[in-house]
């Protein structure tokens, strides 16, 4: 007969499946500290099995302390593990390793290869308990002045940088940029390699379909507005509002300098 409550605190502490707990308690004689080694080191040895599946659940957040902007997005598996205690506490620490960095950083590999080498081991020996992927998915950290919004639920959040006096204008941005996920500020910087794509491809169908020479390049330049529109932020439709524009709701002298949106999906 299985010891329910060792078995319990078992699946709490590991989060290994209830079968491999069961495994665990009755190789290790019910000894939960001896059955915690033993699912430790089964995780260990499977964790090279488990770097490819997907990590769809954890934790974003991104914070101001002391003048600075730090985020973090840990990523797991599953809901279970994402809103244990224990996940919860390693996304803290390397959160709060994090802001002891000094150096401006927009991605892992920014960082100074000894300390990401450091909270990458710290992730993996955390994986070898949980028996799921884990990976450390996007870190910020930046001193420029911005407007930090998290969504409920800490599985997105947004930082917003931009010249004017009126947050809440810079929080209906960062509301947009969270909802729609634009690509741009404008079509200013859309790739170019991709707007010559475009126009070769809306080019040749005008031409196919018989439209005169001279109406083509104003034609095409249209269409690629409009193709590209969804993906860029002033030009998107307002969240709050269809008839409108992102840069119909700009005021005089506020501009939008940049964006940076952090998720558990793209």
């Amino acid at each position: 007969m299985w010891n329910i409550e060792l078995l319990k605190q078992l699946r709490e502490i590991s989060f290994a499946p209830i079968k491999d707990c069961k495994e665990a308690l009755a190789e290790a004689n019910d000894d939960l500290a001896l059955a915690q080694d033993i699912l430790r080191k089964k995780g260990i040895a499977k964790a090279g099995n488990r770097v490819e599946r997907e990590t769809k659940e954890g934790i974003v957040r991104i914070e101001t302390r002391d003048g600075r902007i730090i985020g973090l997005k840990l990523s797991c598996e599953t809901d279970f593990v994402a809103k244990n205690e224990n996940f919860q506490e390693i996304f803290n620490n390397i959160f709060d390793q994090l802001a002891t960095q000094k150096k401006e950083v927009e991605k892992i590999e920014d960082l100074d290869p000894a300390f990401a080498e450091k909270i990458t081991a710290e992730v993996q020996e955390f994986m070898g308990k949980t028996w799921e992927n884990m990976k450390i998915g996007a870190v910020l950290i930046t001193a420029k002045p911005a407007f930090v919004y998290n969504h409920p639920g800490n599985r997105v959040a947004t930082v917003i940088e931009y010249i004017g006096d009126d947050e809440s204008v810079a929080k209906e941005v960062a509301l947009q940029v969270t909802a729609m996920n634009p690509l741009y500020i404008s079509f200013d910087e859309v790739n170019k390699d991709e707007i010559a794509k475009l126009t070769e491809e809306f080019g040749a169908e005008l031409k196919a379909a018989g439209k005169p020479e001279a109406m083509i390049a104003g034609i095409v330049e249209g269409k690629i507005k409009k193709a590209l529109a969804e993906n860029v932020l002033l030009e998107q439709e307002y969240i709050r509002d269809a008839g409108k524009k992102i840069k119909d709701i700009l005021p005089a002298g506020f501009q939008v300098t940049g964006f940076k949106r952090i998720a558990l999906w793209s």
